[in-house]
């Protein structure tokens, strides 16, 4: 538990009682889809899939997600033009991905020697990439220009979402059945129906040029999905492994394990080296590429948390941050009963009491409601933070963990 470590570090250092909508669609506009969006083209025909643009309609030019099966099935001129435009943008990056490819391939299996399920999925993707059959993407990341349409309907938040998983998942002619339907399928598969995101799509699209920077933090999310210590908890010139890394979801942490850590805090010369810097030579002397790092901060008026969790990713001029995700929340921003759940948690008595160990005195009874109030307002922070973070780092990483995933077949016509 995180805020086990925060609590321990407050007490040792507290002082004594101290997205934009899209454009109306036209009045003779069809009904907004049960899932995804609606677009009818400038010829009449209807396109069922998802807006990728913040604004749409006859008067601009946007961009839009369509399953190729059913564009093949229901629009098949505009299909045929989508995929000959899609191939002929692939081309160039074909050459650049096999290289970056082989490159990765060769320093992780250097690196790491014998079976390794990232250099498994590398080598079944460049397997693939020999097969220009297989390389035609489940997406078609389609232009319409502008005038290209006569009205563009966004359907709602829950239907776009579906969507999307039906598609990851895929369900076939997921388009045209009931959100009762799709439901029920997701479900049966362990989906997650509840929140407003789309969920990554990368993997079902065709293969895209991407900037060095994007490549490298692919690669450090990637190893980060398979790797372990390599995630950090800092706080002031104290770092921590990161409890959660690599255990089980609600792993419990050992008090004991942070004592000479907690005496570090104690140490007038702790802050003078930063502790970051040998951790990631040390994982970048095992061939590694990534790090996580969550880092707390805490006002000094006890008023309020801030978590930023940050991917670092060594690249060919050494490490920096990729991109990281914030989350601020004050003590009375949280609900009335949590910090009354912390102080019923065995290891937060073992905090209090490894405090008083520690030669600082007994904990007193407003020492711990604050100690308890910023610990439910830290808990609740880098859950925030966290969830924002793993969205990011689950659209970056390649599905390396994942089984090849195929369409449903219809069920055989009984025999005669």
């Amino acid at each position: 538990m995180l805020c086990v470590v925060f609590l321990a570090a407050l007490l040792i250092n507290a002082p004594a009682g101290q997205e934009p909508k899209a454009k109306a669609a036209e009045a003779d506009a069809p009904a907004a889809p049960a899932l995804g969006d609606r677009v009818v083209l400038r010829d009449g025909q209807e396109v069922l899939g998802l807006v990728t643009s913040t604004a749409a309609g006859p008067r601009v030019g946007f961009d839009m997600l369509v399953r190729r099966e059913w564009a093949e099935a229901h629009v098949p001129e505009h299909a045929a033009r989508w995929a000959r435009n899609a191939a002929t943008m692939t081309k160039p990056t074909l050459a650049e991905r096999r290289r970056r490819l082989e490159a990765w391939r060769a320093e992780r299996a250097n690196a790491v020697g014998g079976a390794d399920r990232v250099v498994a999925w590398i080598d079944s993707e460049l397997k693939r990439m020999d097969d220009p059959a297989s390389l035609d993407a489940p997406l078609l990341a389609v232009r319409i220009p502008r005038d290209g349409s006569r009205s563009a309907e966004r359907g709602t938040d829950a239907g776009r979402r579906m969507l999307a998983l039906g598609w990851l998942a895929g369900l076939t002619d997921v388009e045209d059945k009931s959100p009762a339907e799709i439901r029920d399928a997701l479900e049966g598969r362990g989906f997650d129906l509840e929140g407003a995101e789309v969920p990554s799509l990368d993997r079902l699209l065709p293969i895209v040029a991407e900037p060095e920077a994007k490549w490298y933090a692919r690669r450090a999310a990637t190893e980060l999905a398979v790797e372990t210590g390599r995630r950090f908890i800092r706080y002031n010139s104290l770092l921590l492994p990161d409890p959660t890394d690599g255990q089980p979801l609600g792993a419990k942490l050992d008090p004991s394990m942070i004592l000479n850590d907690i005496g570090r805090l104690l140490d007038p010369n702790a802050g003078a080296v930063d502790p970051l810097a040998p951790a990631l030579e040390q994982i970048a002397a095992q061939g590694g590429t990534g790090a996580v790092v969550t880092a707390l901060q805490m006002a000094p008026d006890l008023s309020r948390v801030a978590v930023e969790v940050a991917l670092w990713v060594r690249g060919p001029r050494g490490w920096g941050v990729y991109g990281s995700r914030n989350a601020v929340v004050r003590p009375e921003d949280v609900e009335p009963g949590a910090a009354a759940g912390i102080a019923q948690d065995p290891q937060i008595q073992s905090v209090f009491n490894i405090a008083e160990s520690l030669g600082l005195g007994a904990v007193t009874a407003d020492m711990k409601e604050r100690s308890l109030r910023i610990g439910a307002a830290t808990s609740r922070a880098l859950s925030l933070a966290r969830s924002a973070f793993t969205q990011e780092m689950n659209a970056l990483a390649f599905p390396v963990l994942e089984p090849t995933t195929t369409p449903e077949k219809p069920p055989a016509a009984p025999g005669p």
